[in-house]
């Protein structure tokens, strides 16, 4: 096995391929969610944010896990400003109650208001969408949202998030979207108290810049970088720069952690390079699986297909922030 296709197996077992089919019935349910709240509710905007928007989702571990899509409603700022966070989440949820017993063509099984920061409507088989209330302050450049951690008002814009990681990947010529899917692999199996959006965004820091020749030369060049990158709070929202994603590291004292992981993965994917280099290719892909592989030698991502049906992922929604700035 070459080295390029070890990691194209890879990707293939962790990409969530996702057919036209579940797309269209995704799209329907989303749409016609978005649709009948804006009927209901004073919104000034509605879309989509989240994994499944950046395209950056992978499968889930488990087959009975759910699939589920973010959806920002944004609030009027003059009328709705001063309202608190449980205040806006009464109105959405009493909102998709009164949906749900109107709209039966929309197939909702069920409204649950238990989660933190946003309220989620279920449609079976596994896939739910999250409305996650917020407020416009100016439309497609910036919301007042809440955080999911400390549910205190931060001041961002998904919406630019979206389209800056775009940008970082059309860079390097589609290689980022895959080595971040990747590297979301290895950070569930290895550092789960990462958060997913920090990873997306440090590894588009890291090495969105320009083009990449291969998996490999990425995913070598994240773990040779990234140490500098996580030795303090640095990646600051271009939406609002008062506001560090990486700043979570410090209050659960895991930054030490992560820091000793990512130093131990710069030795073993420095050896593969060097392996490469030297023409032993066997030898690199036997230390890219250190990396990529589980202690016990299960694959990370696991062999499973994608079943039929909309059965994907089970994640809280991330956190808008990056520090990935646009082309000047």
């Amino acid at each position: 096995m070459t080295i390029n296709e070890y990691f194209e197996n890879l990707l293939d077992r962790v990409n969530l391929k996702i057919e036209d089919s579940e797309r269209e019935f995704i799209e329907k349910k989303q749409n016609g969610l978005r649709e009948a709240l804006r009927a209901k509710l004073d919104l000034k905007d509605d879309f989509l944010t989240g994994s499944y928007r950046r395209h950056t989702i992978i499968k889930p571990k488990k087959e009975d896990e759910k699939f589920d899509v973010d959806v920002f409603v944004a609030f009027d700022k003059e009328k709705y400003d001063e309202k608190e966070l449980a205040e806006l989440r009464e109105l959405v949820t009493s909102a998709l109650s009164e949906i749900k017993g109107e709209k039966p063509e929309l197939g909702i099984t069920s409204v649950n208001d238990t989660q933190r920061r946003s309220v989620c409507v279920e449609f079976g088989n596994n896939f739910s969408i999250d409305i996650v209330p917020s407020i416009q302050i100016e439309k497609d450049k910036l919301y007042k949202i809440f955080d999911q951690r400390t549910l205190k008002p931060v001041k961002s814009n998904p919406k630019l998030h979206a389209q800056l990681l775009t940008e970082a990947n059309d860079r390097t010529s589609g290689k980022l979207v895959p080595i971040i899917k990747m590297l979301k692999s290895w950070k569930r199996e290895k550092c789960d108290y990462m958060k997913s959006f920090h990873l997306e965004f440090l590894t588009a820091e890291l090495i969105g810049g320009g083009e990449i020749s291969s998996y490999a030369e990425g995913i070598a060049r994240f773990f040779s970088e990234a140490g500098t990158k996580l030795q303090q709070a640095c990646l600051a929202d271009p939406a609002n720069n008062e506001y560090y994603i990486d700043a979570y590291l410090d209050e659960d004292r895991t930054r030490s952690e992560i820091l000793t992981l990512v130093a131990n993965e710069k030795e073993v994917a420095a050896e593969a390079t060097s392996l490469e280099n030297n023409g032993d290719g066997d030898a690199a892909v036997s230390e890219w699986k250190k990396i990529f592989e589980s202690d016990d030698g299960k694959k990370v991502g696991g062999d499973r297909p994608l079943s039929t049906g909309p059965t994907f992922i089970n994640r809280t929604p991330s956190r808008p922030h990056c520090n990935v700035r646009p082309n000047s």
